[in-house]
């Protein structure tokens, strides 16, 4: 596995939100002292609850802070499946409540979903317009996929494509229900600071395993920390 990739391994769920909470806020702090703006990108699913909790109970000056999403489900901002509505709920409250939030998907349940490559379009102009990302928080499923990039998935190929301008892609997974909104790995790879967050359980923890012995299409995080060349750094988060 390349140089640069650092891990951390804590006893629990709680110390990992808390740890990484701490972390994360030092690194955006870091961010402000060099420029006026800094850029968080998180992932969905219900794991990130805690770290989410956690980050809107720190006061940084979260109004100098944008916070936008590695992934989507192509759902309306009022479904319970959208990532947009999780961020709502347990990261922009309390001091993070003043944070400039940027979704990737946000349909009103009133409105007609757009097409995945008409709202894959769209987000991708927003990541062009904003000046990269800072911190990226990404997570792992059971079955290696990261953000949504899921294996068998009929884009992998392209969301993998190093030779793709960082954006997102629309992408159709096999083995989850809705269609989605990704960064590709080229736009992940372009962001200055990674962490990877992986939950307890010997099953994840022997998938993780696999995807550091090698990159495969099979595991897409191995992409990831495989095509890593040093630019940024990346921290991988494990709890027991």
């Amino acid at each position: 596995m390349p140089l640069n990739i650092r891990e951390h391994r804590l006893p629990n769920a709680d110390a990992l939100a808390q740890s990484l909470a701490a972390d994360i806020a030092q690194r955006l702090l870091l961010v402000l002292r060099r420029q006026t703006t800094a850029t968080l990108f998180v992932s969905g699913g219900k794991s990130p609850i805690a770290l989410f909790k956690a980050l809107s109970a720190r006061a940084l000056p979260w109004h100098a802070i944008t916070v936008s999403l590695a992934d989507e489900r192509c759902a309306h901002n009022t479904d319970e499946a959208s990532n947009a509505l999780l961020v709502r709920t347990h990261l922009l409250q309390d001091y993070a409540s003043s944070a400039t939030f940027v979704p990737v998907v946000d349909i009103g349940p009133h409105t007609p979903m757009p097409s995945p490559l008409t709202l894959a379009d769209t987000a991708s102009q927003q990541l062009a317009n904003m000046a990269g990302i800072d911190v990226l928080v990404l997570g792992m499923g059971a079955d290696g996929h990261t953000a949504s990039l899921f294996p068998q998935a009929p884009q992998l190929r392209v969301g993998l494509d190093l030779q793709q301008s960082a954006r997102y892609i629309a992408t159709s997974p096999q083995t989850a229900a809705f269609e989605r909104v990704s960064l590709n790995v080229t736009a992940i790879l372009s962001a200055r600071h990674i962490a990877v967050a992986i939950g307890g359980g010997a099953d994840k923890h022997a998938v993780f395993e696999q995807v550091k012995s090698a990159k495969t299409d099979a595991l897409p995080l191995s992409h990831v920390l495989h095509n890593h060349a040093g630019t940024s750094s990346i921290d991988i988060w494990l709890n027991d």
